[in-house]
């Protein structure tokens, strides 16, 4: 009950965030860590449409179902259009979201694409990140199980956002929920 209400509060925090004008931070020395341990400036990305999310690997519901549907976007947009696209997922648990964690779940997920990154980083530039874009993630005390095993879960907003290649956020929807086809109009009115 207390994750549902803290749910609750935290979407009616953000419905002014989610109307606003986010826009990528390019030119802040945002410096990520990919799946495959490549070393990504955020300023890297600009002059391509990025779709971005924010997920942890150990989520037991919204992250599995946001990637599946950005998975289902993916395999919509034209072929013509695949070198102007990135998919990008930031972790929101850089603790345990190491590269080879995050590969393994490109690889799970069947998201093992070249213009797919899952990325990670120091925790302080994640944090800073993520709050730059509008998410919100609340790390829940630590339980330690009978097998001694210590786990934890984020509760987060799930969003996706679609950006432009000069960095403006141009839609923004819940992953979980994510409308497949609005999101994919939104991408194409605005491609080449």
């Amino acid at each position: 009950m207390r994750r549902f209400l803290l749910v609750v509060g935290l979407s009616a925090i953000l419905v002014g965030c989610r109307r606003g004008g986010h826009t990528l931070p390019y030119g802040e020395g945002y410096t990520f860590v990919s799946q495959r341990g490549d070393t990504v400036r955020l300023d890297s990305l600009r002059g391509k449409f990025v779709v971005m999310t924010y997920i942890y690997t150990h989520c037991p519901d919204a992250c599995p179902l946001t990637i599946d549907n950005l998975r289902k976007l993916y395999a919509m947009i034209p072929p013509k259009f695949m070198d102007t696209v990135v998919f990008v997922a930031i972790t929101l648990d850089p603790e345990r979201d190491t590269p080879e964690v995050l590969r393994e779940y490109a690889r799970l997920q069947k998201v093992e694409h070249p213009n797919w990154l899952f990325l990670t980083g120091e925790p302080n530039t994640i944090k800073k990140f993520i709050r730059r874009m509008g998410v919100i993630a609340v790390k829940e005390k630590p339980r330690k199980l009978e097998n001694g095993k210590v786990i934890y879960f984020i509760t987060h907003t799930d969003y996706v956002h679609i950006v432009s290649p000069d960095g403006r956020v141009l839609f923004t929807g819940d992953g979980d929920h994510l409308n497949v086809e609005e999101a994919l109009r939104s991408l194409r009115s605005n491609l080449p």
